[in-house]
């Protein structure tokens, strides 16, 4: 009996013909393992540790960013998270005045202390339109008097966990 191999497609590595469909062309990785807390209000700044570098191997090429971590503040703090490719914003609203792709807010109700603790998901799909090297990060902003913690508690660092953002190029 002769052998047989069936697939309902393949997708080469580098990539199928245009109008062809698409395919994982390539996968990159950051997991950020340690925490990191902003104290400074009413300015973006760069999670450090979650940001991931890919060098497109089409300029036809799409990116989709995947990125999960939890997040933990205090009480009365608003934070706001968005994605940055290299210098410019991805994937943010357009309609308020601190625009992103997710957003944490806690205040004192009744007097007593609310804290918040988040899971944050998102997935963004780019068109960079380069084969050179573009990194992609994660901001925030943050108004209020409590700190905001990615990879830990707010109340105590004796519960960490770890965050991770990825690249995925798929081709046109």
């Amino acid at each position: 009996m002769a052998s047989q191999l069936r697939v309902d497609k393949i997708v080469p590595v580098d990539g199928v013909p245009t109008g062809g469909g698409g395919g994982i062309v390539q996968i990159v990785q950051t997991i950020k393992t340690d925490v990191y807390t902003n104290d400074t209000n009413d300015t973006w700044l760069d999670i450090t540790g979650l940001s991931v570098t890919i060098t497109p191997k089409f300029n036809t090429s799409k990116i989709l960013v995947s990125v999960n971590f939890g997040a933990s503040n205090g009480t009365s703090c608003l934070h706001v998270f968005r994605m940055v490719r290299d210098s410019t914003v991805i994937g943010a609203s357009t309609g308020g005045t601190y625009n992103g792709f997710a957003i944490m807010d806690s205040e004192a109700i009744g007097g007593v202390k609310q804290r918040y603790i988040g899971h944050i998901r998102a997935e963004i799909l780019d068109s960079p339109a380069t084969t050179s090297a573009t990194t992609y990060k994660v901001q925030h902003w943050k108004n209020g008097n409590t700190n905001m913690h990615v990879g830990r508690r707010a109340l105590n660092d004796s519960s960490q966990y770890a965050s991770t953002i990825t690249a995925y190029e798929v081709s046109a």
